[in-house]
């Protein structure tokens, strides 16, 4: 695991330089917009979102919101509820925040990465929003992670950044995630543009953005055009194109064949979205790994088998190169390995069903050693490989969804149970933007139910109730982005 402050002076150059490949040919000019209107392309002021998606319910008091068993006050209670051993609730100096450290036995599984390590990295940029869901179905929740359940009209939140932050860019909303976290918001209003790119394969992404490279005797680019030439005009006379000429779903499907299409190849997106090393790829199909690839590894350390690095190294390569502007990636419900060590459980942090503890520490464990990796390498590279216009990081905010919170009480004395789903939980974020190394809320350490704050002032308020719109809104009003119903978080951001 490489983190920034081992990465080289000779790293941030060769980052730099490759960068600057895309940065003039395919950005154009910079501009600025009003925080009402669609950034330009090339705008010095576009931020950078990233959704990572814990699945199956990561809760907030099993990760960086615990409360150890003295300050419950009565041991009795505390053998009721899911209070952690003192020793097991760590905080780094200088952390107004706290995690839970691994805790020591998992039957077959490993913990990936230790929650206190990564708290000591990145507190200063964390920020723990307490707040309630409106539903305990996978599917609906997860949804309404992304559309702060019907916010701002249905429109999922990477859609509103893609739509304000996307403008221009051949790729603004890219989606890897499964489930309810995977589906288009409800707002027809939304810009054609904006919709969400699905990738299913990040390994194997970039042979998608190239319709002949990489293909054992294709034609040359000459015949591949007067071929493509033909299908037009074949289209436009078949009785399927003439008995819907007009329907948009055929013209949306044309126009990104006639357009993106070309976009994308003239950009190479097949070389520089590459994740396989120059190794794997037989020099007989002329394919060449991105000029960055060699990087990802030093991160990513299970990169060729592990889908959810896959995931991580594929969003930053996309915002790396100036492509997107939204970026969504999500655990699924498949075990993990790496190598002979069990990484991820079955149903992912659901597992929790089954042993509550192994299954939140060991999936909190994986999801952070992908957030450290990708932090990491936002931390260490220019944007568009210029420096005037500073680190990724400075643009970026990593918003961890997840469906809901967990049951917060447990068999008497039983350090080994099952839990249920629960509405009231918290989310992580961790960006420069916001008030970082805060909790926006806290626990009771009575029940362990969270509460929430004021918005404008960010003060805790034991009265409170947050939901799913409130931690949405925060995210539009770091973002610029406005709507009717946008609930007041400036007491959140920097």
């Amino acid at each position: 695991m490489t983190n920034a402050s081992s990465t080289s002076r000779h790293r941030r150059d060769f980052l730099r330089g490759a960068a600057g490949l895309l940065g003039a040919s395919a950005l154009g000019g910079v501009g600025r917009a009003r925080a009402d209107e669609p950034a330009a392309i090339g705008d010095p002021d576009r931020r950078l979102l990233f959704v990572v998606c814990a699945s199956g319910g990561g809760s907030i008091v099993d990760s960086f919101l615990p409360v150890s068993v003295s300050e419950v006050g009565d041991d009795a209670l505390a053998d009721r509820l899911n209070a952690y051993p003192d020793d097991l609730v760590v905080q780094p100096a200088g952390s107004n925040l706290r995690a839970v450290a691994p805790i020591g036995s998992y039957f077959v599984f490993a913990n990936s990465f230790p929650l206190p390590t990564f708290l000591e990295r990145h507190y200063q940029d964390m920020v723990v929003v307490a707040h309630e869901g409106t539903s305990v179905n996978h599917g609906v929740a997860q949804k309404r992670a992304m559309t702060g359940a019907g916010i701002h009209g249905g429109r999922t939140i990477a859609e509103a950044v893609a739509a304000r932050h996307g403008v221009g860019l051949p790729l603004p909303n890219v989606n890897m995630a499964t489930g309810g976290y995977v589906e288009p918001g409800d707002d027809a209003t939304l810009p054609a543009y904006a919709r969400s790119e699905l990738v299913t394969d990040p390994l194997m992404f970039a042979l998608s953005t190239h319709g002949s490279r990489g293909v054992l005797g294709a034609p040359d680019d000459a015949a591949i055009a007067r071929a493509r030439t033909v299908r037009e005009r074949l289209d436009a006379v078949s009785p399927f194109g003439q008995a819907f000429r007009d329907a948009p779903l055929r013209q949306d499907y044309l126009s990104g064949r006639a357009d993106l299409s070309p976009r994308l190849e003239q950009l190479d997106l097949i070389t520089k979205l590459m994740l396989r090393p120059q190794g794997d790829l037989p020099a007989e199909y002329g394919l060449s790994s991105s000029p960055i690839q060699a990087l990802l590894p030093e991160t990513f350390a299970h990169l060729s088998t592990d889908k959810w690095e896959q995931q991580a190294a594929l969003a930053f390569l996309l915002a790396y190169f100036g492509l997107s502007a939204s970026n969504t990636i999500s655990l699924d419900f498949e075990p993990a390995f790496h190598d002979d060590a069990v990484v991820g459980t079955p149903l992912a942090f659901d597992y929790s069903h089954s042993n509550h503890r192994i299954g939140q520490n060991v999936m909190w464990g994986r999801l952070t050693l992908v957030l450290d990796g990708l932090i990491s390498l936002l931390k260490t590279t220019d944007y568009l490989g210029d420096p005037s216009l500073g680190k990724m990081w400075d643009r970026s905010l990593i918003y961890v969804a997840t469906e809901f919170g967990r049951d917060k009480r447990r068999p008497e004395g039983s350090d080994a149970w099952g839990s249920a789903h629960h509405l009231n939980n918290g989310s992580l974020l961790v960006s420069p933007l916001l008030r970082g190394n805060r909790v926006f809320g806290g626990v009771d350490p009575k029940t362990l139910l969270t509460y929430g704050f004021d918005g404008a002032t960010g003060e805790a308020d034991p009265g409170a109730i947050k939901r799913e719109g409130d931690v949405y809104s925060l995210i539009a009003q770091t973002f610029g982005i406005e709507f009717a119903e946008r609930r007041e978080m400036g007491g959140l951001i920097r």
